[in-house]
């Protein structure tokens, strides 16, 4: 027999009737453990007690009785098998009447699914070209500030020489203006 403390030793003694000797050495294991020692005393009480009562009397056709009833009676179902062969039953039905909806819903979306595509390439081609209009406006800007970065500062332009030396072209229309103004004065 082995030791307790490597097994659970109530399903052991309680697989089989023990002898004395037995009984006294599993006593004799578990006296340092008082739980296990007092379960282990009410479970010998118990096989004591059932070894005491007399043993029912079987007819002899038990087992030809019992196997005639379950041959006559196969209609009769437990709860348990009645229950679950209605809520197989519900499931199938369910799974039966969304398939139904799935396969209306996949018939009338596939018009839907064509009008979104129609719609959908030309809303990506505008949204692109948007794109490329704002990338093209903001290179643009980031030129015309890189220029306006390489002008000379306020300290330079403070000094009027330096101004002068700036190359300043007129326009035509600047100049045509000027003498218009000219001939106008008294």
């Amino acid at each position: 027999m082995d030791s307790p403390l490597n097994q659970d030793w109530l399903d052991e003694v309680a697989q089989r009737r023990l002898s004395a000797d037995e009984a006294a050495q599993w006593r004799r294991q578990l006296s340092e453990r008082p739980l296990e020692a007092r379960r282990l005393e009410e479970e010998l009480a118990l096989n004591h007690l059932l070894d005491s009562q007399p043993k029912p009397r079987v007819s002899t056709n038990f087992t030809a009785r019992v196997l005639s009833d379950i041959q006559e009676s196969p209609q009769q179902e437990s709860r348990i098998s009645k229950w679950w062969a209605e809520g197989i039953a519900r499931v199938w039905n369910g799974v039966r009447f969304f398939s139904g909806i799935v396969r209306r819903i996949w018939a009338r979306s596939i018009p839907i699914a064509v009008a979104l595509v129609c719609v959908a390439i030309p809303l990506n081609w505008g949204w692109q070209r948007v794109q490329v209009h704002r990338h093209g406006t903001m290179a643009r800007t980031a030129a015309e500030l890189s220029v306006a970065a390489a002008m000379p500062g306020v300290a330079v332009l403070q000094d009027f020489e330096a101004v002068q030396l700036l190359e300043t072209r007129s326009a035509p229309d600047d100049v045509t203006l000027m003498q218009a103004l000219r001939e106008d004065a008294p």
